[in-house]
């Protein structure tokens, strides 16, 4: 009784092959996380999984409510999903939940419920973005809403579970 078949090289190979595509995919194209916590729910709820697209903002901008995994400066590294809201030197105001970007409203389709938020105008500092979650029904005090850094993007969400 054969343990290994005839061709065992070829079939070595080809399993190291997919491995090392395997690896090649998940450190440089596209990694999946899973989410904790409600902050953007109804969008992502706690326990997904989201899938990021880690070469995006390598070829394109980000875009005003793209929904990004970033991590945090210090290590060891903590990483959250957010939606991208304001860009470096826009100051950002809400009113009764609503969001205004330099004065102006802007529409948030994703929102189901606004929310009551109330937060005097403050403008992103220099080569920060602001992120804040979907879940506007909690008070502004319980969320987490950084000036993130654009090199600490790690990659656009392309999809969740």
């Amino acid at each position: 009784m054969k343990i290994f078949p005839e061709n065992w090289r070829l079939a070595f190979v080809r399993t190291a092959s997919v491995i090392l595509v395997l690896i090649v995919l998940r450190v440089f194209f596209i990694q999946w996380f899973r989410t904790f916590g409600m902050s953007m729910e109804p969008t992502i709820r706690d326990g997904s999984i989201v899938f990021a697209n880690k070469i995006a903002y390598k070829i394109n901008e980000p875009e005003r409510f793209d929904i990004v995994i970033f991590r945090t400066s210090n290590r060891p590294y903590v990483y959250f999903v957010k939606r991208i809201i304001a860009f470096s030197g826009e100051t950002v105001e809400f009113k009764n939940g609503y969001l205004f970007i330099n004065g102006k409203m802007l529409e948030e389709p994703y929102l189901e419920e606004k929310g009551e938020w109330n937060v005097k105008p403050f403008v992103v500092k220099s080569g920060k973005i602001f992120v804040c979650g979907d879940n506007r029904l909690t008070r502004w005090e319980n969320h987490f809403h950084p000036q993130i850094s654009i090199r600490n993007i790690t990659g656009r969400v392309m999809g969740h579970r």
